[in-house]
């Protein structure tokens, strides 16, 4: 296996130079427009406020939040640089403004305090439905334009020995992040490795204008460790990044009607993705998810899906593009899914247009075959359209249980008949989809060992290998309308 995953590291260094024609590209506009923590007279140099000069000690065990807070305010009236260097400073939470280039050199580390009461809970002035899980952050910035956290140093959450703040024992809203930004413009993250978050690692939610870019994130703590979340923005760029995580790795959510648009995500490396999928779309999908573009990336050792795309509360999903990707040790290379968690009863969106091209995929951990569906609700049908496969080399994994058929493998739908307040497949991931009561099920096999598509039409296959390892009775393609 080895040798396998070298072969595959070396193939997607390869794809990685070659040229992409790119429909929309937030990065170029992006980087002319990010130039965080400069002075707004741009002839004037800005200011650095080391943060030792506000009386941090950085020596890991004296709490520096104080001090760290006192720097940025310092900076905030003019704008410039808020420098830590040369030590370990233990914070709780810390708030960025405008203008502010958070600067966490080489030697530094920011260090997140293991008391609950260091992270008050935070408020932003909108309404969207994954507040419900974000209220606490090491890092925190609302409302700020231009705002940069970077400088080649770490972001440490500190979870690793705290009990409750490791897998799900208690909910997310009551650990830390360690960067939460919302309603803000014009931000960048760059250069840093952020490491053990009690939740959710790098969160993004309703900006405008992002670039994220040469990040290492690992923050393997099991579920509810996402590594990077964008939740809810609109011309966004995520590159050159490097996550390990103990849920999602790369995550697009919609919370409220402003929808996650205009994203493009390249040159990524999800070495693990924990329980979970290595590029998602949801589970949160209120809004919209359009003009999305995933290219170049390599997703590894993902319990549920290499590329999960899901439309479960109501969105609209649209001119969606993964063009050379690389799995291996997945669950099962794609997952589309159009239905209805019953959150927003009787509101269903849509899937059409979305686009695999280039993909190779190798060692799966189960023989589900991929899902391509949408969904029948009380009779009536909710189709997902136009979904495109190209040049697409994979090896699947041979069934050992009995199949199921195109007519006995569960829809994703609403209310279960004659069981009130019991709904199939609550959490509509892979590994749950053909379980029973929201339990996960890892033994199932889809009806084809490729590919089952339901509710869809205009599903094209051009230049396309499908394999399976050893001997299966399935088809690689099954059909029902």
């Amino acid at each position: 296996m080895a040798a396998m995953r070298n072969v595959v590291l070396a193939a997607l260094a390869l794809l990685a130079g070659c040229p992409s024609s790119q429909p929309v590209d937030p990065g170029d506009d992006a980087d002319d427009a990010v130039d965080a923590g400069a002075s707004p007279d741009a002839s004037v140099p800005a200011r650095v406020c080391d943060v030792r000069e506000f009386g941090a000690v950085g020596d890991g065990t004296a709490k520096d939040t104080a001090a760290i807070q006192a720097a940025i305010d310092a900076c905030a009236p003019t704008g410039g640089v808020v420098s830590l260097h040369d030590g370990i400073f233990l914070s709780g939470m810390i708030t960025l403004a405008s203008d502010i280039t958070l600067d966490i050199a080489p030697t530094a580390v920011l260090r997140g305090s293991q008391n609950a009461a260091d992270y008050p809970d935070v408020t932003p002035p909108f309404e969207n439905t994954q507040l419900g899980n974000c209220k606490k952050a090491l890092v925190y910035a609302e409302d700020a334009d231009r705002v940069r956290i970077t400088g080649g140093g770490t972001i440490d959450g500190n979870a690793r020995g705290v009990a409750d703040w490791n897998g799900n024992r208690i909910p997310e809203a009551r650990r830390p992040m360690a960067i939460f930004v919302t309603a803000s413009r014009d931000v960048t993250l760059d250069h840093l490795e952020v490491n053990d978050a009690a939740t959710w690692a790098v969160v993004v939610m309703e900006v405008e204008r992002v670039v994220i870019r040469d990040l290492v994130v690992d923050t393997d703590l099991g579920p509810t460790h996402d590594g990077i979340d964008v939740v809810d923005g609109h011309d966004v760029l995520v590159e050159d990044v490097t996550i390990t995580s103990g849920d999602d790795s790369i995550c697009l959510k919609s919370g409220s009607a402003t929808g996650t648009e205009d994203v493009i995500v390249r040159r990524a490396h999800t070495r693990q993705s924990g329980v979970a999928n290595g590029i998602k779309f949801g589970t949160a999908s209120v809004g919209s998810f359009k003009r999305i573009l995933v290219e170049d990336v390599l997703v590894e050792n993902a319990q549920a899906a290499a590329m999960a795309v899901e439309s479960v509360d109501g969105a609209d999903i649209a001119d969606v593009t993964f063009r050379r990707i690389t799995t291996w040790n997945v669950g099962t290379p794609f997952f589309v899914l159009l239905g209805n968690r019953d959150r927003n009863p009787g509101q269903v969106g849509s899937i059409e247009g979305v686009t695999f091209e280039h993909i190779r995929g190798s060692n799966m951990r189960y023989a589900w075959g991929s899902l391509i569906s949408g969904t029948a609700i009380d009779g009536q049908v909710f189709g997902i359209s136009n979904i495109h496969f190209k040049d697409v080399d994979i090896t699947f994994k041979a069934a050992t249980t009995t199949p199921f058929t195109v007519d006995t493998f569960p829809e994703y739908q609403g209310p279960v008949p004659g069981r009130p307040g019991v709904f199939y497949n609550r959490y509509p991931d892979a590994k749950f989809i053909a379980g029973t009561d929201g339990n996960e099920n890892i033994t199932y096999a889809a009806p084809g060992y490729a590919i089952f598509q339901r509710h869809a039409t205009g599903v094209t296959f051009e230049d396309c290998r499908w394999r399976v390892t050893g001997t299966d009775p399935r088809p690689w393609l099954a059909v029902k309308p």
